[in-house]
């Protein structure tokens, strides 16, 4: 029988949901009482991945999402995929540090454990934090990234309570190749990457090494000492196809990072150099998927995964810096996607998931999590109006069972050039082994994390070389894991709030020059403290100027990020602004030459407190393809 306060919930849930639906068709009225454009279609036509778990066109996701193509991150010249999310004003990086330092993001104001980050389709996420660090991913291999906004945790569980990045890699494709890079610059860096990959109809096959080395900065600001880093990368896939409706793909990476760190002085509150602390990461993914069509309305997709994560710290001069910490995951997931008629599509899954962590030590740990889930896409209005609806069990071996959902519209009116969309849903994060196990912190009684959210966004062609997106969201967490005062252990007792605005516009001047802006503004609150939640900058924009010939290609980002707490100073990082300038000549056929400045006005800047970051820097190199 529910409580009042039960009941109370739901119908605040319900009456969020009425909200929404009433103000996608306030905007269908307004838009009809007032018309201000001229009629055309929305020429959408790119098919994502990550939104409903399938394939998909983006003019028929409910769901906000950015894709970031590998033409763009081309450009940009950048080594690791740092530099590419930094640039999206939904995301806040923060990295301690220069290459090789722990680099976390928060999107749309929430944890970094909050969000749920995959690599083609696979949970890379830590067993042990729930983050995920992203200081080791090059950009070699990514063919696309696609950021899902929003709760996802109907189709993907846990972690997902603030949004899904899935980082797809290229396949081979066409006739045998072999792709070099070579690159040199500021700091002492080396960049050398080669690819060898094809495919034809049968099969498709790809593979990538690479090796980076940099003597870096000082990772503390006030340092004198410069902390190097080396990274040595291996992926590969290799897809066959056996018959007609039959497919199997095989991926496997490997990355070795080899990083200098600082430490810090919880004392006078800040980094401080360390002379001998070192810290070793391998990196380790191999999965298989298997794609079958029962028949024509009855696909099948089978998906086998581990994912091993090692860290091993060493410092001579301290015993804090000392450590041997394992994170794996071994995942099952078993999809059916019916497609029962033209307008609907039903799918239904499920998942196991086995998660061990280890703290030498500390703790040595394994966890099961199964799940099943639901959703429905339905078509109506001659496939004007999208309708997702999805509903998720998980039975957790700590925390128990919870059940997530999400309902989505979206509006098509072609004749006007506008696509607007509406959603709720709900989220869920479960406890990590640190949260869990850790001595004296760790609390095995912990509820999972929790949240609700909703937003409205339009998409709107205003003219025939220009597209304008607008966003409005709304996120409640409670339950969030902190430290309590009292016993210093880990306890469900924090509650906040996070909404803000999203504005974005993409301007194609000519054919050869295209203009990008993003904006988001970000109000969060700590419902226990009432202040901000830290490093989340109340102002982030981004604005981009493209050029692109056939023979030369250039880029001019600028950035700007307001000030944003940081708790563990106790003080506010100054805002900042960034320039970077990026650009391409192809000398013949088969060679290019490139260069990059980054933070051309040598901004003195910080995403951490008391952490350095990269002043002025040059690079420059060569990629050949044969």
């Amino acid at each position: 029988m529910k409580t009042s306060h039960q009941s109370s919930v739901i119908n605040h849930q319900f009456s969020r949901l009425i909200i929404c639906i009433l103000l996608l068709f306030t905007f269908h009225f307004l838009l009809f009482t007032f018309s201000f454009a001229e009629e055309k279609a929305i020429s959408l036509e790119e098919i994502v991945v990550t939104a409903a778990k399938m394939e998909e066109a983006i003019e028929e996701t409910t769901s906000n999402v950015i894709v970031i193509k590998n033409d763009y991150i081309k450009k940009m010249n950048v080594n690791f995929i740092t530099d590419v999310l930094r640039k999206i004003p939904e995301l806040n990086l923060v990295q301690n540090g220069g290459p090789g330092g722990n680099a976390t993001l928060l999107l749309r104001g929430a944890g970094s454990s909050q969000t749920l980050i995959l690599i083609d389709g696979i949970k890379v996420n830590s067993t042990n934090t729930g983050s995920f660090d992203f200081s080791g991913i090059t950009v070699d291999d990514i063919e696309r990234i696609e950021l899902v906004k929003g709760p996802q945790s109907t189709v993907y569980g846990s972690e997902a309570m603030a949004g899904v990045i899935n980082i797809i890699t290229k396949k081979g494709t066409g006739k045998p190749k072999t792709n070099v890079s070579l690159e040199s610059g500021s700091f002492g860096t080396y960049k050398s990457s080669m690819t060898f990959s094809g495919g034809v109809r049968e099969y498709d096959y790809r593979a990538t090494a690479s090796y980076f080395s940099t003597d870096g900065i000082s990772s503390a600001k006030g340092g004198t000492e410069r902390d190097g880093y080396r990274n040595a990368n291996f992926s590969g896939k290799f897809g066959i196809k056996p018959a007609e409706k039959f497919e199997l793909e095989f991926s496997g990476r490997h990355y070795y990072g080899r990083s200098e760190f600082d430490d810090f002085d919880f004392f006078k509150k800040q980094a401080v150099d360390a002379i001998n602390y070192v810290q070793h990461l391998h990196h380790y993914s191999l999965s298989g998927k298997g794609k079958l069509f029962i028949s024509d309305t009855w696909e099948q997709i089978l998906t086998a995964s581990i994912v091993r994560d090692s860290l091993k710290g060493r410092d001579p001069d301290t015993i804090f810096n000392n450590y041997d910490i394992i994170s794996q995951m071994e995942t099952i997931d078993w999809q059916h996607n019916f497609y029962l008629i033209n307008s609907y599509t039903l799918t239904v899954g499920a998942e196991y998931r086995n998660e061990k962590g280890e703290n030498e030590g500390n703790f040595d740990r394994s966890l099961i999590n199964k799940a099943v889930y639901v959703n429905n896409i339905l078509k109506f209005l001659q496939e004007q109006v999208f309708l997702n609806a999805g509903l998720r069990y998980d039975d957790h071996e700590t925390f128990g069972n919870k059940t997530t959902y999400r309902i989505g519209a979206a509006y098509n009116i072609r004749r006007h050039a506008l696509r607007i969309k509406s959603s709720y849903a709900t989220g869920f994060r479960a406890p990590k082994f640190n949260e869990l196990f850790f001595p004296f912190y760790g609390n095995p009684r912990l509820r999972p994390e929790e949240c609700t959210s909703w937003e409205i966004s339009m998409e709107k062609d205003v003219f025939k070389n220009m597209s304008v997106y607008l966003t409005y969201f709304d996120q409640r967490y409670k339950n969030l894991i902190q430290t309590d005062p009292f016993t210093f252990s880990a306890a469900n007792i924090s509650r906040a709030k996070v909404k803000g605005i999203e504005a974005n516009t993409i301007l194609k001047m000519t054919d050869e020059v295209t203009i990008k802006a993003g904006y988001m503004r970000l109000d969060t609150k700590d419902e226990a403290t009432g202040q901000n939640l830290p490093f989340r900058p109340k102002d982030k924009f981004n604005l981009s100027a493209e050029l692109s010939k056939k023979d030369i290609s250039a880029i001019v980002n600028y950035t700007f990020v307001s000030k944003r707490l940081d708790s563990l100073v106790k003080r506010n990082l100054s805002s900042y602004s960034i320039v970077n300038v990026a650009g391409n000549y192809r000398t013949s056929k088969w060679m290019t030459l490139f260069m990059r400045i980054d933070n051309l006005l040598d901004e003195d800047y910080e995403e951490i407190g008391s952490y350095g970051t990269p002043g002025f820097s040059v690079f420059g190199g060569v990629r050949i393809s044969i």
